[in-house]
């Protein structure tokens, strides 16, 4: 039996009604955006059904001050719920049209989506929406196994929307240094006591009944230990473990990847999470899985460091990718939770 927690991963694509009211089988598409991935698992995402179109808002109630004060990751968020969302309704037949922050930044509504009839299943669209249910981040450690090079190019051009850039970095040297980005980071962040209980609120044991936040075993802790992290973690300096398991994950990847934009603002965050997930996405279908390390963007200088690696634009992401065990996805909220009545 499915604990409560985790019952919004087994939506069963022959449910869809095809023949019930539009705002029935809006709704039902919503059970695939909130599948989206968000950091960390905050979910900060309400959605509104209208006639022929889904508002997409930013819970800012869900924002991390400390850990992610411009709002970056949480917008990112928002834009890759607003991908599968764009997925689901191609699946069943809708031409989904995506227009972002119609009211201007300042507003909480980040996209309309328009559900059009009469859109096309592409192949790719297909092969899309069937990951959406097996896409998880890795962060506990990757195989010994490479990514083919006509793979790495799939996803690097399904990076298409103007202004947005994916780099992938292979070499040794660069590898190097941005394993020591990522340590620095760590480094500066965690000394913060206010970073570690940002962060610490979202971490769960392997047993959460929580709908939202990271479990322990994402991170390959032991049932045990996961009891009593979340408290530690919040009183204690844990830098030195958090650098030991980031620099396996960079140091036995297949490749490091850079997602720039030319631009830094909301709108361009919540693209690049559309694009992010459709990478994300797309990965899962070569059972590819990614692991993030936002930390060296959330602090200028060392921001400022990656950019002279890359040289493109403003880095939005570092992340690694490579070949992972299949693990067992993270809690989400239930659907009621985050539909809203349009006002």
């Amino acid at each position: 039996m499915t604990a409560k927690n985790y019952e919004a991963w087994d939506v069963l694509e022959s449910d869809y009604p095809a023949k019930g009211p539009l705002e029935e089988r809006l709704k039902f598409l919503l059970r695939y955006a909130i599948l989206a991935p968000s950091g960390p698992n905050t979910q900060p995402w309400k959605f509104a059904i209208n006639e022929g179109s889904v508002s997409v808002f930013a819970d800012l109630s869900r924002a991390l001050p400390f850990v992610d004060p411009s709002n970056r990751t949480l917008y990112m968020s928002v834009g890759c719920a607003v991908a599968n969302l764009a997925v689901a309704g191609a699946h069943f037949g809708f031409a989904p049209r995506v227009s972002y922050f119609p009211d201007g930044e300042e507003s909480d509504l980040v996209a309309e989506v328009q559900l059009l009839p009469g859109g096309n299943k592409m192949d790719l669209q297909m092969d899309l929406f069937h990951q959406m249910q097996r896409r998880h981040t890795t962060k506990d450690h990757y195989e010994n196994a490479t990514i083919e090079p006509n793979i790495l190019k799939e996803m690097e051009q399904s990076i298409n929307l103007p202004g947005l850039c994916l780099s992938f970095i292979e070499d040794k040297d660069s590898r190097a240094k941005m394993t020591d980005l990522v340590s620095r980071a760590h480094q500066t962040q965690l000394a913060k006591k206010e970073f570690r209980h940002n962060l610490g609120d979202w971490l769960r044991s392997n047993w959460t009944a929580e709908p939202d936040g990271m479990p322990l075993y994402t991170f390959g802790v032991p049932d045990a230990v996961s009891l009593g992290f979340p408290a530690a973690f919040k009183e204690f300096d844990l830098s030195r473990a958090v650098i030991y398991r980031d620099a396996g994950l960079i140091r036995d990847c297949s490749t490091l990847a850079v997602l720039s934009t030319d631009r830094d603002d909301k709108p361009t965050w919540t693209a690049s999470g559309f694009a992010l997930e459709n990478l994300l996405l797309r990965a899962t279908f070569y059972d590819v899985r990614a692991s993030f390390f936002s930390q060296p963007i959330g602090l200028p200088d060392l921001r400022e460091e990656l950019l002279e690696l890359v040289n493109r634009g403003h880095p939005q992401l570092l992340f690694s990718l490579g070949r992972a065990k299949p693990m067992r996805p993270s809690p989400r909220r239930p659907l009621e939770d985050v539909i809203i009545t349009p006002s």
